[in-house]
C-alpha cells in the first residue's frame, strides 16, 4: 500500500498497549453461529478475527499483487532492474515480511478461541439434548487436532445433510470410513476446501452424496477419480479454484447420476474425455491461461488448445453449456469441432477477451444444429481489440442455425467487429425472433443448480446517429418480418 510507511507498520507490530487491546478484545468476543435458515449454521473463524487483521490482510495481498506485477514486467521487458526498481522490491517484499507475523499472531489467537467454540457446539456431552442441524459450515484458518472429531461428529452424530469445510492457509486429509458405524448419516451435499480423503476403500459415506464441491487442494485429480467411483447419486459436481496443472480429466462414471458438471477458475485448460456419463445434461467450464507458475501469463504463451479438447470422446446429451475461456492471449485454435452437439439447446459463452477473435465462437455455434439460445459477453474490462481486431468475422462455410430463435450479446458497445459478429449470427439464423444487445457485465449465481450467471445491465447513452447507424447495419439485407433487434 503507497500511503504505509515502515514506521506506521514497525508501531502496529510492537506496540504493547495495542496487543493488550487486542487480547481484551478477542477474549470478550464469542463465537455465535451465524442462523443460515432455522436449521443451518455457519461457524467461521472470520467472526473472531478483528476488524485489523482484515485491514493488515489487505496491505499483504496489495503488496505482493505489486510486487509480483513489476517482477513480471521485468522479465517481459528482458532488461535490467534499474536500482529504483529493485529498491522499490525490496520495500515491497519488507512490508510482507513485517506483516505476515503479525498476521500469523492473530491467527493462532483466533483459532484458539474458535477450536473452543466450535468444541462447545458439536462435541457437547451425551446428556445434552439432541440439536437438528440442517445446514453447517465450517471456516478455519490452520489446522486442528480436533477437525477429525468435527467432521465425525457434525455428520455422524448431528445428521448434517449439508456441510461445508474450508481450511485456509493449510489443507487437512480425513478418512471418511470413520462415519461407516454411524447411523444418523444423512449427509446429501459435501464441500471440501484444502480437506481431501484419504485413499481408502470405498466410504458408504460418499453413495448417498447428490452434491460434491471440491476445491484447492482438495480436487487433485487422483482424490476425485478416488471419489466419483463410489459417489452412485452424485448429481452435481463442482470442482473450484485449481491452482495447479492438472491431467486430463476422464469422465467416466456409467452408473451415476450426473447432471451437472462445473469446472471453475482452473488456471489452465484441461482436456475432457467424456467415456460413459448418461444423464449428464450440464456443463459449465471457466479456465484461465497461465504460465508454468500457475500464474496469470502476462508475457502470453504460445501454447494453445483446439477447442475440440473440450469435447474429445462421445459427448453426452448436452442441453446447457456454459464456457469462459479467458487469458491475456487468446489460446483457442478455433478448429472445426469433429463431433455434433446434437442435444445442445441453450449455449452461455462468458468474459470473451475483447482482444480475441470470434471464429472460435462461430465454430462451436455451428456444430450445435438444434441450438435455440445464444448469449455472449465480452469482457469490456480485459485488454480491447487490437486495430486489426476481428474486423471481418468470416469462416471457411456458413452453417444455417434453423432452430436459434435467441441472441444476447452482453458488453456490446457498437464497435464494428462486434457488430460484424452480430451481423453473420442474424444473417445465417432465419427462424431468429429477437436478438439483444447491451452493456454490461455478468457475475455468478451459485445458489443455482449449475451455477449460474446472472447479467448485470448497464444502460448506455447511445448518440441517436450512433444507434441508427448500428440498427440500419444490422437490419441491411435482413427480410425476415418477425425479427426483433434490441439495442439497449
Amino acid at each position: 500500500m503507497p500511503g504505509c510507511s515502515r514506521s506506521a507498520l514497525a508501531k502496529d507490530a510492537v506496540s504493547p498497549e495495542a496487543t493488550e487491546e487486542w487480547d481484551a478484545a478477542l477474549a470478550s468476543m464469542e463465537l455465535s453461529p451465524r442462523e443460515l435458515s432455522r436449521l443451518g449454521y455457519d461457524l467461521t473463524v472470520d467472526d473472531i478475527l478483528p476488524p485489523r487483521y482484515h485491514r493488515l490482510k489487505q496491505i499483504v495481498v496489495e503488496a505482493k499483487a505489486r510486487y509480483e506485477a513489476e517482477k513480471n514486467a521485468l522479465k517481459s521487458d528482458g532488461s535490467y532492474a534499474s536500482r529504483d526498481w529493485l529498491y522499490s522490491f525490496k520495500d515491497w517484499r519488507w512490508k510482507v515480511c513485517q506483516l505476515t507475523p503479525i498476521l500469523q499472531r492473530y491467527e493462532r489467537w483466533a483459532m484458539r478461541r474458535y477450536v473452543k467454540r466450535v468444541n462447545a457446539f458439536l462435541l457437547a456431552p451425551d446428556n445434552v439434548q439432541q440439536r437438528s442441524i440442517q445446514k453447517l459450515r465450517l471456516q478455519a484458518c490452520g489446522r486442528s487436532d480436533f477437525t477429525d472429531q468435527w467432521i465425525t461428529e457434525a455428520i455422524g452424530r448431528w445428521g448434517v445433510e449439508e456441510l461445508e469445510l474450508v481450511i485456509d492457509n493449510s489443507s487437512w486429509r480425513y478418512d471418511f470410513r470413520l462415519l461407516d458405524g454411524c447411523k444418523n448419516v444423512r449427509l446429501k451435499r459435501l464441500v471440501l476446501s484444502n480437506c481431501y480423503h484419504r485413499f481408502a476403500p470405498a466410504p458408504l459415506t460418499f453413495q448417498s452424496l447428490t452434491s460434491l464441491t471440491l476445491c484447492k487442494e482438495s480436487l487433485r485429480m487422483l482424490h476425485v477419480l478416488d471419489i466419483l467411483g463410489n459417489c452412485g447419486q452424485l448429481v452435481d459436481l463442482r470442482l473450484k479454484d485449481s491452482g495447479c496443472r492438472q491431467p486430463a480429466f476422464n469422465i467416466v462414471i456409467p452408473n451415476s447420476q450426473l447432471k451437472s458438471l462445473q469446472l471453475d477458475n482452473y488456471n489452465t485448460p484441461t482436456i475432457i474425455r467424456y467415456g460413459d456419463v448418461p444423464r449428464l445434461r450440464h456443463v459449465s467450464l471457466n479456465f484461465l491461461q497461465t504460465g508454468d507458475n500457475g500464474k496469470d501469463d502476462s508475457s502470453g504463451s504460445n501454447r494453445t488448445y483446439q477447442l475440440s479438447k473440450f469435447f474429445t470422446g462421445a459427448p453426452p446429451s448436452l442441453e446447457y453449456l456454459v464456457l469462459q475461456l479467458r487469458g491475456r492471449q487468446m489460446w483457442i485454435e478455433p478448429t472445426a469441432i469433429p463431433v455434433r452437439l446434437n442435444h445442445l439447446n441453450k449455449l452461455f459463452i462468458a468474459n470473451v477477451p475483447m482482444n480475441w477473435d470470434t471464429i472460435w465462437i462461430l465454430c462451436l455455434v455451428g456444430a450445435a444444429p438444434a441450438l435455440e439460445s445464444l448469449h455472449v459477453h465480452f469482457d469490456n474490462n480485459s485488454e480491447k481489440a487490437s486495430a486489426a481486431g476481428s474486423l471481418d468475422v468470416q469462416v471457411e462455410h456458413h452453417p444455417y442455425h434453423h432452430h436459434l430463435k435467441e441472441l444476447v450479446v452482453i458488453g456490446f458497445n457498437g464497435a464494428v467487429w462486434q457488430t460484424g459478429f452480430v451481423k453473420q449470427i442474424i444473417q445465417a439464423s432465419p427462424m431468429l425472433e429477437r436478438a439483444h444487445l447491451l452493456d454490461g457485465h455478468v457475475v455468478e449465481d451459485e445458489d443455482r443448480e449449475l451455477v449460474g450467471l446472472e447479467i448485470v445491465r448497464r444502460r448506455r447513452e447511445w448518440h441517436e446517429c450512433e444507434r441508427s447507424e448500428v440498427l440500419r447495419v444490422l437490419a441491411d439485407g435482413i427480410s425476415s418480418p418477425h425479427l426483433e433487434i434490441v439495442l439497449e
